[in-house]
């Protein structure tokens, strides 16, 4: 009597791959060890490239000494951090935004990137139609209908396609990639909290000579502007955020972060005389 054809399998060993299981130990093992490394954030902007060390890292450690250490390109940071987990804080200069109009009648989240995509090459020229896009708007409150779009200015070695070769070779996980300015916002936010809830409230980032002015109503945030210094002074400083304030005011006073020119005259509670200094961009508040 013939065999039947599983009869034939039973007797069989099913085909394998040389090697192919040892390569998912290996890349298992490796997964587990990233994950068991505190995630690392980098700075991003017209101050270079800079890593912040987690807290974890040094729990003894007062928070003045986790300072910011300089890189020449990501390719010599992902070199010295392979199977690292990592945060990347794009600075204010290489992040636009653009509001739209919340009567524009735009039917879905394409028609709003087309519209924001527009504008974004008639301020910045025809580079700006590649570069990557992403929406944001207010949950709830008065502007809840309002909708924005931030764009990252892709040059260089800042670019998504550059990044993720780059972590793909040394193994690097790239967790993130935001605005500055979303990451100050999250450890006000976490500082302060009746900040945070306040019916109006403003955030002003100083990046070098580049500041982000972010407007809050009822916790909430519903507006980013973007300025340059000309003097780097404080008389400068406090004038140009008093003109982005509201006419009617703001029912609880206005934050400022970040640090200053090389060489400026600012001496205001809650900058830094450099990034190197700003220890708060190593915060997991996004985490």
């Amino acid at each position: 009597m013939s065999r039947l054809p599983t009869d034939a399998l039973r007797g069989s060993q099913a085909p394998t791959r040389p090697g192919f299981w040892a390569r998912c130990v290996q890349r298992f093992h490796a997964w587990q060890r990233s994950r068991a490394l505190p995630v690392a954030s980098l700075y991003w902007g017209e101050a270079g490239l800079w890593s912040f060390e987690p807290a974890a890292l040094d729990s003894s450690a007062g928070p003045g000494s986790r300072q910011g250490q300089s890189w020449p390109d990501f390719e010599s940071w992902c070199a010295a951090h392979p199977g690292q987990q990592l945060r990347i804080w794009v600075g204010g200069a290489w992040v636009h935004n653009v509001s739209v109009p919340a009567d524009m009648p735009l039917a879905d989240a394409q028609a709003v990137k087309a519209y924001a995509r527009l504008q974004f090459v008639h301020y910045f020229g025809a580079a700006a139609q590649d570069w990557p896009l992403a929406l944001w708007q207010p949950g709830r409150g008065p502007a809840a209908g309002q909708r924005h779009a931030v764009a990252l200015q892709e040059q260089g070695g800042l670019s998504l396609a550059a990044l993720s070769q780059t972590a793909q070779r040394h193994g690097v996980r790239i967790l993130s990639l935001r605005p500055a300015w979303s990451h100050a916002l999250a450890i006000a936010a976490t500082l302060d909290q009746a900040w945070a809830r306040a019916e109006s409230s403003g955030l002003a980032l100083l990046e070098g000579r580049m500041l982000s002015w972010l407007r809050l109503s009822q916790g909430q945030l519903v507006e980013v502007q973007q300025r340059y210094l000309d003097q780097a002074d404080s008389q400068e400083l406090q004038a140009l955020m008093q003109g982005l304030q509201p006419a009617s005011g703001s029912s609880h006073a206005p934050k400022l972060m970040g640090w200053g020119p090389q060489g400026s005259r600012l001496n205001e509670e809650g900058l830094h005389d450099s990034p190197q200094a700003a220890h708060w961009l190593a915060s997991e508040a996004l985490a």
